[in-house]
């Protein structure tokens, strides 16, 4: 249905129950006084009274719709509001009084009309004027809710795509990150001469890259084939680290369930526990991943030893702040990530919605 119609049949029905109720009280009013017109014509004849009116207001709506700038500020709308009343108030009453020349029995030309009009009570001159002010105001009101829910949804639109760009930043940053630094575990199967163990790595780092590339482009990811890319990451390091690696996995049962996150979301949390232990000392160390159900969250939780020397320089050091920026984006308060150091581990702890995989 064309805009248009719509806002002119929209007039037509609020006139047509603002008319149905001032037919009831003439109706109440008339059989006080042995007036046994029925209820529908006399609302038939208010209609007819107020039809001027009901083009005045279709006509002052369609009017803003064509120049929204006309209700830029509070002066221009007074100023539509005066000019309003001053071209409408003269046809509405000319209207109402061609209307009650057929109702009196006089013949419906302009000098009956403009005689009934001078006679009439001037009280209904205050009624007309009445309703037109309130025609005019349900206009400038519908109209500026209007524009407002436009701005608003334009708004949601321009934070949505804002957002979006933000989140491609963030992608495009992690993926290089992680190639460079799974390249730099690569790097090291190499310089031990072990061949067999670098080809290994190399063809586990193609399982690894072509997860990461597929899904680049995907906003979420099951829960369970997250999990199986980190374990994937994670025998890649055992190669490198051999039995210097131990790995304690705790409740991987639930990502059985549907469940989803955004993808390359748990793979930072197992880096950055290598870069901080295993990386920088020549001993043997364990890295602890942990899920559990907390009502409607899940919770996953990566902990590792804490070694006095500082984590090496290697790598672009972007895992943990954009995991932050990147469960922001996506979930908003709803999610979070906490890091702490107790009893001699560091633990960081990843809260997300429990949210069913698409």
């Amino acid at each position: 249905m064309p805009a248009w119609l719509r806002t002119l049949i929209i007039h037509l029905l609020l006139w047509t129950v603002l008319c149905a109720v001032a037919g009831i009280g003439t109706y109440l009013d008339g059989t006080r006084h042995g007036d046994h017109r029925s209820f529908w014509l006399m609302t038939v004849g208010w209609w007819c009274g107020y039809l001027v009116m009901m083009l005045l207001g279709y006509a002052a709506d369609l009017a803003y719709r064509r120049h929204p700038g006309w209700l830029a500020t509070p002066a221009r709308i007074a100023a539509g509001y005066l000019l309003f009343i001053a071209m409408s108030w003269p046809l509405a009453m000319l209207g109402l009084a061609y209307r009650r020349c057929f109702k009196v029995g006089l013949e419906p030309g302009l000098a009956n009309a403009w005689h009934y009009w001078v006679a009439m009570d001037k009280f209904e001159w205050f009624v007309v004027f009445v309703l037109l002010t309130m025609a005019f105001g349900v206009v400038v009101a519908h109209r500026l809710w209007q524009q407002r829910r436009g701005q608003a949804r334009e708004l949601a639109d321009m934070r949505l795509a804002l957002e979006q760009q933000r989140l491609a930043a963030l992608r495009g940053q992690l993926e290089p990150h992680f190639m460079f630094n799974t390249l730099s575990a690569i790097g090291a199967l190499v310089r031990t001469d072990d061949k067999p163990l670098a080809l290994d790595g190399l063809a586990r780092l193609a399982d690894l890259l072509h997860y990461a590339l597929s899904n680049s482009t995907r906003d979420t990811v099951s829960l369970r084939e997250e999990w199986q890319f980190v374990r994937g990451y994670l025998d890649l390091q055992q190669l490198r680290f051999g039995p210097r690696l131990q790995v304690r996995i705790d409740g991987a049962g639930l990502l059985d369930d549907d469940c989803d996150c955004p993808p390359m979301l748990l793979q930072p949390l197992v880096e950055n526990a290598l870069r901080h232990d295993l990386e920088c000392h020549a001993g043997s160390s364990d890295i602890g991943v942990t899920f559990r159900r907390d009502g409607a969250f899940l919770l996953v939780q990566v902990d590792n030893g804490v070694h006095p020397q500082e984590a090496p320089a290697a790598g672009l050091g972007i895992g943990l702040r954009g995991m932050r920026a990147r469960l922001d984006l996506a979930y908003g308060k709803l999610a979070s990530l906490t890091t702490a150091q107790t009893d001699g581990r560091f633990v960081a702890l990843l809260r997300l919605p429990w949210t069913a995989a698409h």
